[in-house]
């Protein structure tokens, strides 16, 4: 269950944008924002001596053999490079990319472990927790630094701590996100989350309308009051993607709910590792791998710069620095050296890719986000859905920008400042103003699984009982509360369904959570129906039995799902609370 909300507006705003390959985090001041919401600080990162300073850090994490944190971001990757050139990181623990996890796991755990770098199962709450912990630190270090603290005179209550996650994720990744940071030292009362996709959006709302469109540079008003507008978060792991149009009053309207899927940058990456594999052979590729893992992890770095430079109309070759131990075990394998073909030229240290194979690791990712752009912009709801905003680090990439823009030639194809700055900025401005986003549209129909009176002749007689007081009731039934597609305000409490207890000594009881992928499901066995989590509600008063009704309201417009319970022969709420973890 989502926290309550800070109900005076904070002094401090501060966000951490957790990425899958990078990550960050910024803040601003009421003042600030005040004056000039664009006015937002961020950290500049030392990434190496070959690329210079950097807003993020790679989204990297290193634990030693007791699974006691030593580095996040670029200090853990080069610990664990260190490590492993000496052949002493058998044991420790190294974590990259992890974020994906969460994505994949949609019937979450609370005790989750994923792998490390060796194949060592830990704790994900711990790996995730420890990462956000280091943040938090790191930033309020830098607080203080700048006399941020003592300047603004904050009391520990007045700073509003946001976390973004993107909008496809499932409930109980949201939870696991907040449980973490909460375990991370956030507190859970002054923690929200934010959608990135709308995060960037709120950004946008700010910058100066004039912006570099397709084509040049233009003037537009490009999100002025009844401007409809296609928000493509393309990130280093997921592509989130929503419709959402700007009301009268200035607010965000979403007119497509939230959808996407795992297309994101590392998808290119992972284009790279088949072309080595093609290129060197798995067997080598293998060998090069275990055996030089410092070098597999520079050549990892490696393309993730000279990747950024790749263009749609790339005429010269991609040079890549190859460590020499890639040659060495592919002649260990075969007996042979390292041969150049027609895409790939090796000449000593360097790997010459001609540009059809630089741009081809593009064309998976770019094929998809393309192709679910049109079944979008197909859909009756999005009509007059002539502005696409591209945010997010992916969204850097010329070769994407090329694709968006010659598959919808009519479409205004905006790419903001910073793009990959925006969805960290933008939670920033959130945290001020979360009632920016007024409507947001359902992923899933939202139900309860109850028990109602037995209807003879439709509902089948295996789902037939008779409670204490005789009644004949049908267990199973999908007692709707929200359908799918369906807009739903931020303030607005869903209509309150009436549950009662099954037997009398009931102290609290939990009412099972159920999602459909279906509008107007029956019964929570069919088919497109799962259990989605529970909401324990604490039951007051046993002398009354059975008779003691409590009223259940959710709340589904906010970036978590809420949950009021009132018992109604008092009219006093009583405590009620989701989890979405198994």
């Amino acid at each position: 269950m989502a926290a309550a909300e800070v109900e005076k507006t904070p002094m401090l705003v501060v966000a951490f944008d957790f990425g899958t390959t990078f990550s960050g985090y910024a803040f601003a001041t009421l003042n600030d924002y005040k004056t000039n919401p664009l006015s937002i600080s961020t950290y500049t990162w030392a990434t190496g001596s070959q690329t210079g300073m950097s807003l993020k850090t790679p989204t990297c994490i290193l634990f030693d053999p007791d699974e006691n944190f030593v580095a996040f971001g670029k200090d853990a990757e080069d610990k664990y490079t260190e490590l492993a050139q000496e052949d002493n990181h058998i044991g420790w623990h190294y974590f990259r990319r992890f974020k994906m996890n969460l994505y994949k796991h949609q019937d979450m755990p609370r005790d989750l472990t994923i792998d490390d770098d060796l194949g060592k199962p830990m704790l994900a709450m711990k790996v995730f927790s420890e990462s956000i912990k280091f943040l938090k630190n790191h930033m309020m270090t830098e607080l203080t630094k700048r006399n941020i603290l003592e300047h603004a005179l904050l009391q520990p209550d007045e700073i509003q701590w946001v976390l973004t996650v993107p909008a496809i994720w499932s409930d109980a990744a949201k939870q696991f996100m907040r449980e973490s940071a909460v375990k991370g030292g956030v507190r859970n009362t002054q923690l929200i989350l934010a959608l990135e996709p709308e995060a960037a959006s709120v950004y946008c709302k700010h910058i100066p309308n004039e912006l570099k469109v397709a084509g040049g540079q233009t003037t537009i008003d490009a999100l002025s009051p009844g401007t409809k507008y296609l928000i493509l978060d393309a990130g280093g792991g997921t592509i989130d993607i929503t419709v959402q149009e700007v009301q009268s009053d200035e607010s965000i309207k979403q007119l497509y709910m939230a959808n996407g899927g795992d297309w994101g940058g590392t998808k290119v990456d992972l284009a790279f590792e088949h072309f080595l594999e093609e290129f060197a052979g798995k067997p080598a590729l293998k060998i090069f791998r275990e055996e030089d893992k410092g070098g597999h992890l520079d050549l990892q770095r490696e393309f993730e710069i000279k990747k950024r430079t790749i263009k749609s109309d790339q005429k010269g070759k991609l040079t890549i620095r190859v460590p020499v131990s890639l040659r060495e075990a592919h002649k260990k394998v075969l007996g042979r050296d390292l041969q150049s073909n027609d895409l790939a030229k090796l000449d000593k240290d360097k790997l010459r890719l001609e540009s059809s194979a630089a741009k081809d690791m593009f064309a998976e990712p770019c094929d998809y986000i393309v192709s679910h752009l049109q079944k979008i912009f197909d859909d009756p709801k999005v009509k007059g859905t002539d502005t696409v905003l591209m945010v997010g680090g992916f969204s850097e990439s010329v070769v994407l920008q090329h694709a968006v823009k010659k598959a919808f030639p009519s479409k205004i194809v905006i790419i903001p400042p910073e793009a990959g700055l925006a969805v960290l900025k933008g939670a920033v401005q959130f945290g001020f103003d979360q009632t920016v986003i007024s409507t947001r549209v359902c992923k899933v129909t939202y139900g309860i699984e109850s028990s109602s009176p037995f209807d003879e002749g439709k509902d089948p007689e295996d789902k037939k009982f008779i409670d204490e007081d005789g009644d004949v009731l049908c267990r199973g039934r999908f007692s709707k509360h929200v359908e799918i597609g369906q807009s739903v305000r931020i303030d607005e409490e869903i209509k309150e369904q009436i549950y009662s207890p099954v037997s009398s000594d009931q102290t609290s009881m939990a009412v099972n959570v159920w999602t459909s992928t279906n509008k107007n499901p029956r019964y929570t066995d069919e088919r497109g129906c799962s259990l989605h989590g529970k909401i324990s509600v604490e039951l007051p008063d046993s002398k009354l039995g059975v008779c003691r009704d409590v009223g259940v309201k959710m709340i589904f417009g906010k970036t978590e799902l809420e949950v009021k319970a009132i018992v109604k022969h008092t009219g006093k709420s009583t405590a009620a609370k989701f989890d979405f973890l198994r």
